[in-house]
């Protein structure tokens, strides 16, 4: 009897990783900048804050300046949401603060959706529309009707479960709508940019760990929660639906 050849190897986590990043083209590389380029941006921000601070003044023409430094550094996947949202409010105050803080991640995610979708290309539709029970749950996330695309959408902004610029390039990818990816954006995110630039102005000096509090903690738990149970029962549907009409006459 002839000796049974050794099996090969499992490839190792890192190695189904990269394969994974490779599959989605040019997308793949923009995604992980996308999802790791803000945390290193915030830790740089935090440790340079008595360089960059004291250039900032509660006065028009420092706002409109951060408003573009803002806008460039969000959706060039420079810096989180929070961040901005926070600087807006320490130094600009609670109502300046606040609408400076939600304008800048209305523009960064406007600017994100086309520059991202761009620079990414077909490669992650493709891949994600490749099999068919994928294309059955991308049909029922954001093929059926632009009410409920926005509704999902502004799920997923009011929840921590992605980060901003990765969602951008995520959404941009899959052809949303850029009406409805706007609009859903800003609805979603006004109540977490508001709170964080409410934060911002209360601090008396400026800590960029800071947050909201237990209580916006808890309801972004429960949105998360929210959107993973949304998200599975319409998968669910979508699959089933694919099953009963492969099965059917």
């Amino acid at each position: 009897m002839p000796p049974s050849e050794p099996s090969e190897p499992a490839p190792s986590r890192f190695a189904r990783a990269r394969a994974a990043v490779a599959a989605l083209g040019a997308a793949g590389p923009l995604l992980v900048v996308a999802t790791v380029g803000p945390a290193l941006g915030a830790a740089a921000l935090a440790a340079t804050t008595g360089a960059w601070l004291p250039l900032f003044a509660p006065d028009a023409g420092s706002a409109a300046a951060f408003a573009v430094l803002g806008v460039l550094a969000a959706a060039g996947c420079l810096l989180p949401t929070h961040a901005t949202s926070l600087v807006a409010g320490f130094v600009f105050g609670h109502v300046a603060g606040a609408g400076l803080a939600l304008l800048v991640i209305a523009l960064a995610a406007l600017l994100g959706y086309l520059l991202l979708g761009r620079l990414a290309g077909d490669g992650l539709r493709a891949s994600v529309l490749a099999a068919p029970k994928a294309r059955a749950v991308h049909r029922a996330l954001l093929g059926r009707g632009q009410a409920r695309a926005g509704s999902l959408i502004a799920l997923l902004r009011l929840s921590p479960l992605l980060p901003f610029a990765a969602t951008n390039l995520l959404l941009a990818a899959l052809g949303v709508r850029v009406a409805t990816f706007f609009v859903a954006t800003v609805v979603g995110n006004a109540p977490r940019a508001v709170a964080m630039a409410l934060v911002g102005a209360e601090m008396q000096a400026f800590d960029l760990a800071a947050g909201p509090g237990d209580g916006w903690r808890a309801l972004a738990i429960a949105t998360s929660l929210l959107v993973v149970v949304v998200v599975a029962r319409m998968a669910r549907r979508a699959l089933q639906r694919e099953l009963d009409g492969a099965g059917a006459p």
